[in-house]
């Protein structure tokens, strides 16, 4: 697939998020299933590195264990932006996937439990597609 057409599809991900009112709006069948978001997004942008997904995600699934036993605190869930911030600045996750999060993570669609469980969902499904993206691609080369 042509890199013009993996760049639209990312951008139709990106605007479908950007228009949710909340994050707890998305449907797990339009992101957790083969040919949703998140496996499309994963086609689509080839420089997301394991080693960088993995702290990302680490890192948020530290705060929703956090947030289980304590309750949901939005001012920790807005520091989760500088990082991706940092980590795209320094080239370490691209623009694209800093974008995604960012949607995801904002005030906006993330002001509530329900919506920061349906954002950590979301983002453990591009790791698995990634995952399982790195290893389909890397059996389909041997």
């Amino acid at each position: 697939m042509p890199s013009n057409v993996n760049q639209q599809v990312v951008n139709k991900i990106l605007e479908e998020i950007q228009n949710l009112p909340s994050m707890s709006k998305l449907a797990p069948e339009k992101y957790a299933e083969t040919g949703g978001y998140a496996d499309e997004f994963v086609k689509g942008s080839s420089d997301l590195k394991s080693n960088q997904l993995r702290k990302i995600f680490h890192y948020i699934k530290g705060l929703k264990r956090e947030f289980d036993t304590t309750g949901f605190d939005r001012t920790k869930v807005s520091l989760v932006i500088p990082r991706l911030a940092y980590a795209s600045g320094r080239n370490l996750i691209p623009y694209d996937f800093y974008k995604l999060m960012n949607l995801c993570f904002e005030k906006k669609r993330c002001n509530t439990k329900e919506d920061f469980d349906t954002a950590v969902n979301f983002l453990e499904a591009i790791v698995a597609y990634h995952k399982y993206h790195e290893n389909h691609d890397r059996h389909d080369r041997s």
